[in-house]
């Protein structure tokens, strides 16, 4: 179905790249210019680099008419897009952009329309395409369950006010509580202790969220957490590792949350990494508003547990097929 020669990929009559970790900085620049809210949690690069270590599918790139266009290639064969397209274009050009590109996924597909889709937008990106008449001629949009969270990280830096009361006392507790517990940046030496944190997480709080599929980006991330430029914060009490936290600062001038996991029965332990994960982002960028923290997968726990950092975005999110 597709061919490898020097580090590029041929499926059909289309060549494509496989996603490296040099293509960072192409990607930042690509999105810097981009004209709808680049903003989805799951189009930030490390989130996509990460995922194609899978051996379920590989994260492949391709520049059509002058944008960065970002593919998954499934192990059954089967190719679509994992966002829209990064670059300089208004509705009409995004949208042309993206006719071209599923229409070739279509006949990839064997003209199953179902296979054919690009992943996930949100609402303002859905608003941004609803620009231009043509975007309703040829799409559909299907609604997905949860609605993607953005934090104000100033907000979080200074947790005033009354919507706050339930953070700040879990905060106050975790640290007097747990005295001697601190946070710091990771480092290599503590790959060991975070890779096993994360098994307990999954095996404790996770089972809460059975549709988190995390555990392949979640080991990438952190093992090349420097060549991504990745934030880690670890919190440690006497001398174990209890809980972590990751993101940072985005193409766009804002920042996302990436990964959380934590010891169970450490009381007001999440909340306290959150609030210092958002003064780190402050500290290395005061300008920056938004932290956007991906899915709470709709109603329940995980929604719930976001709505008490009070979320100042709560946007929906979509599949879109063609029509």
């Amino acid at each position: 179905m597709f061919e490898i020669s020097s580090g590029n990929i041929q499926i059909g009559n289309w060549i494509f790249n496989e996603i490296h970790l040099k293509d960072k900085d192409m990607y930042s620049e690509y999105i810097k210019v981009t004209e709808y809210p680049a903003n989805l949690w799951s189009s930030n690069f490390d989130y996509l680099w990460a995922s194609g270590q899978s051996s379920r599918k590989k994260i492949l790139w391709k520049e059509i008419d002058g944008m960065l266009v970002t593919f998954a290639y499934t192990n059954k064969n089967k190719l679509y897009l994992m966002c829209l397209p990064f670059g300089k274009g208004g509705p009409d050009k995004v949208v042309e952009v993206l006719k071209k590109c599923l229409g070739f996924c279509y006949k990839i597909d064997d003209y199953d329309a179902s296979e054919s889709v690009v992943r996930l937008i949100n609402s303002m990106q859905l608003d941004f395409l609803k620009k231009t008449p043509e975007f309703e001629k040829h799409f559909i949009r299907v609604p997905m369950v949860g609605l993607e969270k953005h934090f104000s990280v100033p907000m979080l830096v200074s947790l005033k006010g009354k919507d706050f009361r339930r953070v700040r006392e879990k905060v106050n507790r975790f640290c007097n509580y747990y005295p001697d517990a601190s946070i710091r940046k990771y480092t290599k030496d503590d790959f060991d202790q975070v890779m096993q944190l994360g098994e307990h997480w999954s095996d404790t709080s996770g089972k809460k969220y059975t549709t988190i599929f995390d555990k392949v980006y979640f080991r990438e991330i952190v093992k090349h957490s420097d060549e991504l430029n990745h934030i880690i914060l670890v919190v440690e009490e006497k001398g174990k590792i209890i809980g972590m936290v990751s993101g940072g600062e985005l193409p766009t001038g804002q920042s996302w949350g990436c990964l959380t996991k934590f010891m169970k029965n450490y009381d007001g332990l999440s909340e306290f990494m959150i609030v210092k994960f958002a003064q780190e982002l402050n500290k290395i960028n005061p300008k920056i508003e938004y932290m956007n923290t991906g899915s709470d997968l709709g109603p329940g726990g995980l929604r719930a547990y976001k709505d008490k950092f009070r979320p100042v975005l709560s946007l929906k999110r979509y599949r879109l097929k063609l029509r």
